[in-house]
């Protein structure tokens, strides 16, 4: 009889499966990590942002849970500002505070006390700029926008990871410059006329980032310097340094926050009023989620208020002097110096500072070139002139 052989058990093991992430070409490796991530479900997360000043900093950070499957999110959003930190720059990045945001159905609802407001950015003109502002939160990577996360897709590695203990990776990382301008606070500067903002143009190039991922794939952590941008903007003066950091953990847990009620959802258009519609004297309180002082919700002013408007400046300049950058504003904040100090004592004596007042508003430019070849170039601006306060009128 001829001899049979036999197969020791356990001698042909299948080949274990490939890695979702580590077993990809390098280059996709961090494009795949999104994939696995957006994979898991729920996760919660904690976006900070650091601006530095020699007179402390501004820290906004973003905390809460993102449903990747649902492609929902909830969020407290905290801007905390040292008493020394520059105060232009502060006051395009604050107010200090706290607010709540949830993303849903694609769209961003701001909590205002028992109600939620929508913001729906149609139109043009003042309002709908201030409501465009809010789009940054509706994020593509992630449900909750305005991290780090919308910057990993973007990510090359640099050379190969180092593999950690748990059996979780840390990448080295480029991105394009202008992915990585993208990640700067909004409203903390405009970049400089030339910037160049794709890779390899020019002289902004890449700008490094370094990401961890578990062992399954999933991002955890993302760090980013932007403080290589600061030589690129304009309008930074007294900011040393800018430093954003995005975690995610507890990947496919459960939700512990309740998403809005869509009876608690009001438009925010019929519940808030465009400040260079307040009366000179009245007072307001800053409308949630935006940045700016453009929309406000007016309160008596025997109430608590967060603003009180002394005046408004309408400008208009004709010919040569339109085109100069600045203009508009520049005659606004000469009126409202003005207004100040011509203003009854009640409707400024709450400055906070004492003595300190904010111009608000915009321009609209138009021009052309005659037959005459003579130009006809006209600027129009509307501003409004108020005191940020901290308590009701004594």
């Amino acid at each position: 009889m001829g001899a049979v052989s036999c197969g020791t058990p356990g001698g042909d093991k299948p080949p274990e499966p490939a890695h979702p992430v580590f077993d990809a070409e390098q280059s996709m490796q961090l494009l795949k990590a999104r994939d696995v991530t957006r994979q898991s479900g729920l996760a919660r997360f904690t976006s900070t942002v650091v601006v530095g000043s020699a007179g402390g900093d501004l820290v906004e950070t973003s905390r809460g849970e993102q449903d990747f499957g649902r492609g929902t999110a909830y969020a407290e959003r905290t801007v905390s500002i040292a008493d020394d930190f520059p105060e232009r720059v502060a006051d395009r990045l604050g107010p200090p505070g706290t607010e709540t945001f949830a993303i849903t159905a694609r769209q961003v609802l701001v909590r205002d006390g028992s109600v939620w407001l929508h913001y729906r950015p149609v139109g043009v003109g003042p309002v709908a700029d201030a409501m465009r502002s809010l789009r940054r939160f509706e994020g593509e990577t992630a449900p909750f926008g305005d991290t780090l996360a919308e910057a990993i897709p973007s990510a090359r590695p640099q050379g190969r990871p180092v593999v950690r203990e748990d059996g979780g990776r840390d990448y080295r990382a480029v991105v394009p410059g202008g992915v990585a301008a993208a990640a700067l606070p909004s409203g903390l500067g405009k970049m400089k006329d030339g910037w160049n903002s794709e890779a390899g143009k020019g002289q902004n190039g890449m700008f490094p980032m370094e990401i961890r991922l578990d062992s399954r794939g999933r991002v955890t952590r993302a760090t980013m310097d932007l403080t290589p941008l600061l030589t690129h903007m304009r309008d930074v003066e007294g900011v040393q340094s800018v430093r954003a950091t995005y975690e995610l953990s507890g990947h496919g847990g459960r939700a512990t926050r309740t998403l809005p009620d869509p009876s608690t959802v009001e438009d925010a258009t019929k519940t808030l009023t465009l400040i260079g519609e307040v009366a000179p004297g009245d007072c307001a309180l800053f409308a949630p989620g935006l940045a700016s002082a453009a929309m406000v919700r007016t309160v008596p002013c025997t109430r608590k208020h967060d603003l009180r408007v002394f005046g408004q400046a309408l400008v208009g300049i004709l010919g040569s002097r339109a085109v100069e950058e600045g203009a508009a504003r520049k005659d606004a904040v000469a009126s409202c110096r003005d207004q100040f100090h011509e203003a009854p004592e009640a409707w400024v004596r709450e400055a906070v500072p004492a003595g300190r007042y904010l111009v608000t508003g915009g321009s609209r430019f138009t021009g052309h070139i005659g037959a005459s070849g003579k130009s006809n170039s006209r600027l129009r601006g509307q501003y409004t002139c108020y005191v940020r306060t901290s308590a009701p009128a004594s």
